[in-house]
């Protein structure tokens, strides 16, 4: 989930801002988690890959349209769901990791992770140059816990962990990235997408259980949405019509049953002592995208900052001029959704029923243990 090409415009990039210069002035300082620990790709990405060799990135203009900071490495117009979701309860705006290596950055509130382009599988997404893996993130993490063993004693640190949420948001560039792109990956040829669904969850687990030996205890797990309905994937083939493709969300959701079960798995295994949470985002952006109106959006096929067949062909370049009217939209470029869907997203993921997140949301996740 990439603004392809973009690398042919690195030259004008100089208006780009740190992934790390947000305000979070106005934020209340108390929070019912610790900390929270984002680890995935470009929807939760808030600027590591600034810092990378990559075709992957989107610090500039007008990625941040609808901010007072501008861009920062953020696939979106404005806000991401992790941003609005750490303010639904008081968290100031999480530092990318990279920029903790970097600059002298406050973790004690938690730190984000994410790499666009990055998958569940180390592979995925390398043709679009340099990104952390959802194992260089784990490895990225052991890091951080160095780092705050020099401000905390063992016990202290292991409750602050255990009251800390991690949100993990992969899969979708080991389809988009990946499965998907045959003349690129050998997967499609390799296995079935029951058996690559089965693989990628294998992996997966052991990604999740890596975290959980670390010390976290409290994570809310996203599921793929819903990829055949991205601009980028309608406007392929010779004669696209504009509607979603079934058979790529077929895939899709063999992964996401999968994950499901495995929330169900583990928290059986670790019943009173953790808690893993199913984020439907699948279902829930399949809702808005067929009853829009709905949540006050009106476009649901055709990205608002883009170039091609449904805005959708290659994703928002450096100076494109947007759509004016973001706020109706539901996909703000080929691969990432606007802020007014990532709100909905947070909103639910916070305090959405079990059809939402399962078995319970992340306000009621807070509270335990």
């Amino acid at each position: 989930m990439v603004p392809l090409l973009s690398i042919v415009f690195w030259s004008l990039l100089l208006i780009s801002v740190s992934a790390n210069d947000v305000s979070t002035a106005g934020l209340s300082s108390f929070s019912p988690f610790s900390a929270m620990f984002v680890f995935g790709d470009s929807l939760v990405d808030n600027g590591n890959n600034n810092y990378l060799v990559s075709l992957a990135k989107a610090n500039y203009v007008p990625y941040g349209i609808d901010t007072s900071w501008g861009p920062t490495g953020r696939f979106s117009n404005g806000k991401m769901l992790v941003d609005l979701l750490g303010e639904f309860f008081g968290h100031p705006y999480l530092p990318s990791f990279a920029a903790t290596q970097n600059q002298d950055k406050d973790i004690t509130w938690g730190v984000n992770y994410a790499s666009a382009a990055a998958g569940i599988f180390d592979e995925t997404g390398r043709h679009l140059g340099q990104r952390i893996t959802f194992n260089g993130q784990v490895q990225n993490f052991q890091t951080t816990i160095n780092q705050l063993k020099a401000t905390m004693n063992d016990m202290n640190l292991s409750q602050y962990l255990a009251n800390s949420l991690a949100l993990v948001n992969h899969g979708s560039n080991d389809y988009i990235n990946n499965y998907l792109l045959p003349g690129l990956y050998s997967s499609s040829f390799l296995y079935d997408p029951t058996t690559y669904a089965d693989i990628l969850i294998k992996q997966y687990k052991t990604q999740i259980l890596s975290l959980h030996d670390l010390g976290l205890r409290k994570f809310l797990l996203a599921a793929v949405g819903p990829l055949g309905c991205i601009p980028n994937q309608i406007s392929r083939g010779f004669f696209p019509t504009g509607a979603c493709k079934d058979e790529v969300n077929t895939m899709v959701i063999l992964f996401n049953d999968r994950l499901k079960s495995l929330v169900d798995e583990l928290n059986t295994q670790y019943s009173g002592s953790s808690i893993f949470v199913y984020g439907n985002t699948f279902a829930a952006l399949m809702e808005i995208i067929q009853d829009p109106t709905t949540h006050g959006l009106v476009t649901t096929n055709r990205a608002c900052c883009g170039i091609g067949r449904f805005q959708g062909s290659i994703s928002c370049l450096p100076f494109s001029i947007p759509c004016s009217n973001r706020d109706q939209y539901v996909f703000w470029d080929a691969f990432h959704p606007s802020e007014a869907v990532d709100r909905i997203l947070a909103l639910r993921a916070f305090n959405g029923s079990t059809s939402d997140v399962h078995p319970v949301n992340v306000s009621q996740m807070a509270i335990m243990f």
